[in-house]
């Protein structure tokens, strides 16, 4: 498979993702069968291009991390601040973003495997008199529900700076979403949606006894040992975080300073790139959930998305058709990606700090796809 045909496969499995529009795709069965195993060989010159290109191209810093089995590697390019002079590290934290959602994800199937729920069990049993149309758990995790997304308004850099100091509470996201009208009928097609994560963040919260940021803390950040992973429910972030940036007509607009409530347990997390691939290793080498639990989420719809995770075309063993899986982080003024193999050993987190408003039209993200493609890339077994 050429260079140009791996793009093409991981923009086309995730362009639905950067508009937030709804698919025509009918929900149906996919899932990767086969995966290309760890050699433990990093070839990481071409992924430090790519880093360079990218900060080339307009980002204030590119961070990334490559895992191939016990072998790893990071690089960065670019500042911590535009008008700085400190250098960008991996090991600074980011906002995440939609990575977010894996986390949940994971934290929601260890409540099925602990009998406290079931995938296709209906909201209404967990929050009742909540929702006005019957819809599953499953159908939360795979963005299927037709519940509308909260996440309007926020159209320039302006609209963006302007909410930055606003603090949300859930019950309000919950609210203002079910106030519009719904593009489709429950079940009936893919509709990416940040309301289905507030809701399951709030299911895993009645059934667990805390908040959703407690879980995560309780049964993934301090398990993995991932130290550099919160879950803020204000404008915290760490002092040696990456600042990120609004791009809008050649301006930067600092962002980094944001209350995290308007994210929720859709986006909230703040993380490095390092914690990033520990934990999508973990999710799928059977330390945080069962094998069953991880077939189920990896199975994905045509659009691309699974429960939780997002699909992308693996950049080795070309015509093969190997999936890797992971999920991307569209932020404000932060952009993430984080695909493995299905089976963990091969692993790519990127993140950089400059992002247009709307993210299908935002220019860096073509040099950050070739980014991610040189990490998976480097990976493969000579």
């Amino acid at each position: 498979m050429s260079k140009l045909r791996i793009l093409a496969a991981l923009t086309v499995s995730t362009s639905l993702l950067l508009s937030g529009c709804a698919s025509s795709d009918e929900p149906s069965a996919v899932e990767a069968t086969t995966t290309t195993p760890s050699s433990g060989n990093i070839r990481t010159d071409d992924v430090q291009v790519a880093l360079d290109a990218l900060v080339d191209a307009g980002s204030v810093a590119a961070v990334a991390q490559v895992r191939d089995g016990e072998d790893s590697w990071s690089g960065a390019a670019g500042l911590v601040e535009r008008d700085g002079t400190e250098p960008a590290s991996a090991d600074y934290p980011v906002r995440i973003a939609s990575v977010t959602k894996a986390m949940v994800a994971a934290v929601v199937l260890q409540l099925v495997d602990e009998g406290k729920l079931e995938l296709d069990q209906q909201v209404d049993e967990l929050l009742p008199g909540l929702l006005p149309r019957p819809v599953t758990v499953r159908q939360l995790l795979d963005h299927t529900s037709g519940i509308p997304d909260y996440l309007v308004g926020f159209d320039s850099a302006e609209q963006i700076a302007a909410r930055s100091a606003d603090s949300v509470t859930d019950d309000e996201l919950i609210s203002q979403a079910l106030a519009m009208p719904w593009p489709n009928d429950p079940g009936s097609t893919f509709a990416y949606s940040n309301t289905n994560y507030v809701l399951l963040g709030r299911i895993a919260a009645d059934l667990d006894g805390k908040s959703i940021g407690q879980s995560l803390q309780d049964r993934i950040f301090d398990p993995l040992e991932m130290a550099d992973t919160t879950y803020p429910t204000d404008a915290a972030i760490a002092d040696n975080a990456l600042h990120g940036y609004a791009l809008e007509n050649g301006t930067y607009t600092d962002v980094t300073d944001y209350d995290a409530s308007i994210w929720s347990s859709g986006a909230a997390v703040v993380s490095t790139v390092g914690d990033m691939n520990t934990f999508f290793r973990a999710l799928f080498d059977g330390t945080l959930i069962p094998q069953n639990l991880i077939d189920e989420m990896q199975v994905v719809s045509p659009s691309g998305y699974g429960l939780g995770l997002l699909l992308g075309g693996d950049a080795c063993n070309p015509g093969s058709g190997e999936l890797v899986f992971g999920n991307r982080g569209n932020g404000f003024g932060y952009r993430t990606f984080q695909f493995s193999s299905p089976d963990g050993g091969r692993q790519v987190s990127l993140a950089w700090t400059t992002a247009a408003p709307n993210p299908a039209a935002d220019p860096l993200e073509q040099p950050a796809t070739e980014a991610l493609i040189a990490g998976l890339a480097s990976t493969c077994p000579t």
